[in-house]
């Protein structure tokens, strides 16, 4: 079976040039969506990388943060458009922890028609990552786990393919010692990285609990990772943070590093 990533977003908070951070993995038998960003702008994405909603029916959210799971209103809406005519069967999955769970609800409850609000009963099946530990697509188990974020509670997880070949996601947090055994021998390990370590006092992602690509490498040096793939980041400088951050990433990172553009797509099975 093969496995391809499509980045739709891999800006941070407050994207310029790019969509904020989410993506899709995509198997012959399941697509699992990653976050919605924070608005509309999620629908568009879905559009140019040839994506329906109708292939989504499985959407991961990671945490309660705006550019992550306001674009979610959008999804539901759009599958309970399709169930009033002739184009959505079935359900859409979501998963998250309770505190993403509550806040979807509550979004929707509050900026849908009471009809409408009414249907998500029969089209939308939520799971509680904090109760479910784990889940099994055809072809992949799933393993939900505490991201140990600094600051709002965040739910990351590990896809092992049949194969063995395995990805994990730590949402927009970084890889750091608080974390790094959930990442421990991944094949793909899946990131934020919120600027370069030289940038660090104009972007100031301390401050925002988040770390630089530098800070990110160190850690994984000491980890049995296989390809290190960085996104919410700053985007002042598409064009060439590619080359940077790469080049400030092997400076202590052996593995292979990959920091993709909004529609990016890479094979990781």
């Amino acid at each position: 079976m093969s496995a391809e990533l499509i980045m739709l977003g891999t800006g941070s908070a407050f994207p310029c040039r790019s969509y904020n951070t989410c993506f899709v993995i995509q198997t012959s038998e399941f697509a699992w969506m990653v976050d919605t960003g924070g608005g509309n702008g999620v629908l568009d994405r879905l559009r140019l990388a040839a994506l329906r909603i109708n292939d989504i029916r499985h959407l991961f959210i990671t945490h309660t943060h705006t550019d992550h799971i306001l674009g979610v209103v959008w999804v539901i809406r759009s599958v309970i458009n399709m169930a009033r005519g002739i184009g959505f069967e079935g359900r859409l999955n979501i998963y998250g922890n309770s505190d993403v769970i509550r806040a979807i609800d509550t979004i929707c409850r509050l900026t849908l028609l009471e009809s409408h609000y009414d249907m998500i009963a029969r089209l939308v099946v939520y799971h509680n990552a904090d109760e479910e530990s784990h889940i099994n697509l055809p072809g992949a188990e799933v393993r939900f786990f505490d991201c140990r974020s600094e600051g709002v509670r965040q739910t990351g997880f590990r896809m092992t393919f049949g194969s063995g070949t395995s990805i994990v996601c730590l949402g927009d947090e970084s890889l750091t010692e608080r974390n790094k055994t959930e990442a421990d021998g991944a094949d793909w390990l899946m990131c934020g990285a919120f600027c370069s370590y030289a940038d660090r006092e104009i972007f100031k992602p301390y401050e925002k609990h988040h770390y630089t690509v530098r800070d990110v490498a160190a850690v994984a040096a000491g980890c049995h990772i296989g390809n290190l793939l960085l996104y919410h980041c700053e985007d002042r400088d598409v064009d060439r943070r590619e080359t940077l951050y790469r080049e400030e990433a092997k400076e202590y990172y052996a593995g292979a590093v990959y920091v993709p553009l909004d529609g990016d797509r890479i094979a990781i099975e």
